[in-house]
């Protein structure tokens, strides 16, 4: 079955993960310009699939890096499929794979933070990571809690941890503002963005965005009922539930940049998933989930963008 392919990071994980990214990224893109598709969106598609792919490959590796027990590769399926659950499908969004990116890094930073014997240089290395996407839109400033939470749980309380702490919050700005003085406005504008509040509507939910929502609902449910063993998975875990309850708490205000206000609470929806999978002991019940999952979504979007109609 499908999902013992996963089981363990290796050659053949990587390349069914990227059969299913191109598979899912291609049926997305038809079914959204199907009655005017053209030979110019297989371009899109592979860029979109290229950047898909090493994110994956970026995300694996930073994984393998802090883990000491074998490295699972349940989120290489993961990604793929539940990308495919996102409404409409995100397109090349520079600035949210950006957030994402950077994002990634800092969970990576927060696990060095708590576990290595460097924690000020990862602690002020978390704290520029995350002044950089606060650039992008002040509502993640909510994010700063992740730094904070290194100083309060590892008790930094001392005149290098304040440093560490706050030293880039004012130098990130101060060093952007003024690079935006000699570069054209068009390439900094993104930091000008001041998010406003545009509660979610339920009445205006359509009905992908409540086939997500079921998706986030579960992987609350995930995050709160399914905690991991291990001391070091436990770090990533924390990271991952806040970073999912703050995406869902900025996307509910509506203060994401521009569209796709739900796009930040792909990543740890994706990640909740695969913990899942790997906590189910029956492997029928694991493929049934994959499989019924998939078949479903793939008919949901034909008919949610009207390639078939009843």
């Amino acid at each position: 079955m499908i999902v013992k392919f996963f089981y363990k990071v290796g050659p053949r994980a990587y390349a069914l993960s990227f059969a299913f990214s191109l598979a899912g990224i291609s049926l997305i893109n038809y079914c959204k310009y199907h009655e005017d598709w053209a030979l110019n969106n297989i371009l899109e598609i592979f860029v979109l699939w290229a950047i898909f792919a090493l994110f994956t490959i970026y995300v694996t590796f930073l994984q393998s890096k802090k883990l000491s027990s074998k490295l699972s590769g349940v989120h290489l399926l993961t990604f793929p499929c539940i990308f495919l659950f996102f409404p409409n499908g995100p397109g090349l969004v520079i600035p949210k794979i950006i957030i994402g990116l950077i994002l990634v890094y800092a969970e990576h930073l927060f696990f060095l933070a708590i576990y290595s014997k460097s924690k000020y240089k990862y602690l002020f290395d978390l704290s520029i990571f995350i002044s950089i996407i606060v650039l992008f839109n002040k509502a993640l400033l909510i994010f700063y809690v992740f730094p904070i939470l290194v100083v309060f749980s590892e008790k930094l309380f001392s005149k290098k941890s304040f440093i560490a702490l706050f030293l880039p919050i004012i130098l990130v700005p101060f060093t952007f503002y003024g690079l935006s003085t000699l570069a054209p406005t068009n390439i900094f504008g993104v930091a000008n963005h001041i998010p406003k509040i545009q509660l979610l509507g339920y009445l205006d939910q359509t009905s992908a965005d409540w086939v997500w929502f079921v998706i986030l609902f579960i992987s609350i449910y995930v995050s709160i009922f399914k905690p991991p063993k291990e001391s070091e998975k436990s770090t990533v875990f924390l990271f991952m539930k806040i970073w999912l309850y703050l995406s869902i708490f900025i996307g509910f205000l509506g203060l994401n940049l521009g569209q796709e206000r739900w796009l930040l609470s792909f990543i740890p929806s994706a990640f909740f998933f695969g913990h899942l999978i790997e906590k189910m002991r029956s492997e029928i019940l694991k493929n049934a989930l994959f499989f019924l999952g998939l078949i479903f979504i793939v008919f949901f979007k034909l008919f949610h963008f009207e390639v078939l109609k009843i």
